[in-house]
């Protein structure tokens, strides 16, 4: 992987259920985890805006030289969901979402059903695949993807690991989001 070549890593920042948005937020970064920017947009708690959130990032003169999409897993602001297949369609760049841990498929299916009943939401987990993907570190992730082999997709998420298990991009990302939403980011913030 050469060093210029550029990720987008995206999550969202934390929210309460009373709140109405919550923030997507991207961090442009290079394989030799050299940072070119940050990028954010807000989104509906629960809505469905997050995918066309992340197409016009993409378009932003920051972003649009990035060559691939990484995201902390497909859901933001709650149930606002991804769909990676049509995503990737959109913008014409592989994307791959990670997580850490198993998804519980199960227990997306139920509340889905119960407080979104009849939306594309079940379309989309549905149609989403989570692979497990054993990294250098000895930790396993789980991969959903498009336009990215598997191999590739392992090979972008151990060369982003810098210490412990996350994908840099992704960890700058979520450490500003709780930036953002508490004034403090880090292991430990009071009162949460």
């Amino acid at each position: 992987m050469k060093t210029k070549y550029r990720i987008l890593g995206i999550d969202d920042s934390p929210f309460s259920r009373d709140e109405e948005y919550s923030l997507l937020i991207g961090v442009v970064m290079r394989a030799d985890f050299y940072v070119d920017g940050f990028i954010s947009s807000r989104i509906q708690i629960d809505g469905s805006d997050a995918e066309d959130k992340i197409v016009d990032m993409l378009s932003s003169r920051l972003a649009s030289g990035c060559s691939v999409i990484m995201t902390s897993g497909i859901t933001f602001g709650g149930f606002n969901m991804i769909d990676s297949q049509r995503l990737s369609d959109k913008t014409g760049k592989p994307f791959l979402s990670f997580t850490d841990r198993d998804p519980d498929i199960e227990g997306m299916r139920a509340a889905i059903l119960k407080y979104f009943p009849g939306s594309e939401r079940l379309r989309i987990l549905e149609s989403s695949k989570a692979e497990a993907v054993k990294l250098k570190n000895g930790s396993t992730c789980y991969v959903n993807r498009s336009k990215i082999t598997i191999q590739d997709a392992r090979s972008i998420i151990n060369k982003t690991i810098r210490e412990g298990h996350i994908p840099e991009p992704l960890r700058m990302a979520h450490l500003i989001g709780r930036l953002i939403k508490y004034g403090y980011s880090g292991k430990f913030i009071p009162d949460t």
